[in-house]
């Protein structure tokens, strides 16, 4: 299962395993938004299960046989361990990686 993570403005972050629902800062009760930087940056201190390169069930002897070194989850996503190879990955599979807009979750306050 992935783990996000989430930050606030004041400077707390936590981790949480779903992407659902609204994270409430535990030390100031505000809204959290979630941490992008770490796939944007190329930090891989845990490995990415990636949800968007996820394939069917039906594909994973042909993903064996063109990216042997690629693991794949029960879910049938790609896991990765280090940038090169994600980058590898993508290029070969002719994805484009593009910058992730960062939206805060929940109703909107009104004034």
């Amino acid at each position: 299962m992935a783990v996000h993570s989430f930050v606030c403005e004041c400077g707390v972050q936590i981790e949480d395993t779903t992407t659902k629902g609204i994270h409430i800062c535990p030390n100031c009760k505000s809204e959290m938004a979630m941490d992008c930087r770490i796939a944007i940056h190329g930090n891989y201190r845990r490995p990415i299960h990636s949800d968007a390169l996820g394939i069917m069930p039906s594909q994973i002897e042909e993903h064996k046989k063109l990216f042997p070194d690629i693991e794949l989850d029960n879910e049938c996503r790609p896991i990765f361990d280090n940038f090169t190879r994600h980058e590898a990955y993508l290029k070969k599979t002719g994805f484009v990686k593009e910058p992730q807009k960062i939206r805060r979750t929940g109703a909107k306050r009104i004034a």
